[in-house]
């Protein structure tokens, strides 16, 4: 697999930031999948999530790290469809300091999450825990370069 260069990195961050949702599927105990849509901040590559402490994807996630995602930017034409299909790790984020930066990530993108949450200034929030996905593989979907256009990459 071709590793990410940087015009494609580029791209990809682009779309991060264009996006508001991803769609993880992480693995139930018995290797089914499950697949939700959550709202995500990014730092580079690394996107953060905010998630139910005892929602089925915190206990897929807490005994199995393996996940899949898509992400899409906004588009009006599908000649303007522009996506990533990511292969990554997701873990519960648990040291301090990193739990503090995606409380900041989320909040800085979501401001809304204020209403939502008893007390932004403590983190994790309550009742939420904060996740942690690092991509190692993504694939790239680029309609301005033809219908299906994908081309993948190792990160």
């Amino acid at each position: 697999m071709t590793p990410l260069d940087s015009h494609h990195r580029t791209l990809a961050l682009r779309i991060l930031a264009r996006a508001r949702d991803l769609t993880l599927a992480s693995l139930r105990s018995d290797g089914a999948p499950h697949a939700t849509t959550v709202s995500f901040a990014s730092d580079e590559l690394v996107m953060y999530a905010a998630i139910g402490i005892d929602s089925q994807k915190a206990h897929n996630i807490g005994a199995d790290a393996r996940v899949a995602l898509t992400v899409n930017a906004p588009y009006q034409d599908w000649s303007e469809i522009q996506g990533m299909a990511i292969d990554a790790v997701a873990e519960i984020v648990s040291e301090q300091a990193q739990v503090r930066r995606a409380g900041e990530l989320l909040l800085a993108r979501f401001p809304q999450y204020a209403k939502f949450v008893a007390n932004t200034g403590t983190v994790p929030w309550p009742g939420m825990l904060y996740i942690r996905i690092v991509p190692h593989s993504l694939s790239i979907l680029d309609y301005a370069k033809g219908f299906g256009h994908t081309t993948h990459f190792s990160v």
